[in-house]
């Protein structure tokens, strides 16, 4: 039973990674099948390719468990989460454009990320690994 759903779980994790590559880095929604109707240039367009982020995150954070002995850290999943919706916000300035607002939540999550990585290091630093 436990073979089923891990084999689930890849084809779920697999299907993320491509339909979130796909919405990050496709230059036209046409091809895409839920969004043909969004234009280039919009919001909408914009926060898509920053959701795609998050889709290919969550993809390889799943297939990460599935294949991995080790227990992976809720800093370790905020950091993948965060910097892949930060890399699908910088492809959505590069397709899209820049606006205001687009370039204030980029810094913002630069320094989001940031923070993460600096307080998930510290933290690592504080663990005692003698038994």
């Amino acid at each position: 039973m436990t073979t089923f759903f891990k084999g689930y779980l890849l084809i779920i994790g697999i299907v993320s990674l491509i339909m979130g590559l796909w919405g990050m880095f496709t230059p036209e929604f046409a091809n895409y099948p839920t969004f043909q109707n969004i234009e280039r240039g919009t919001p909408e367009a914009s926060f898509i390719r920053t959701i795609s982020g998050v889709f290919v995150s969550c993809g390889y954070v799943l297939i990460r468990f599935i294949f991995s002995s080790s227990k992976v850290q809720l800093g370790t999943v905020l950091i993948y989460i965060s910097s892949f919706m930060l890399f699908g916000k910088l492809m959505g300035l590069l397709y899209e454009g820049y606006s205001r607002h687009d370039v204030i939540v980029t810094i913002l999550g630069i320094v989001l990320v940031t923070g993460l990585i600096v307080v998930h290091k510290h933290r690592k630093d504080l663990l005692n690994y003698d038994l």
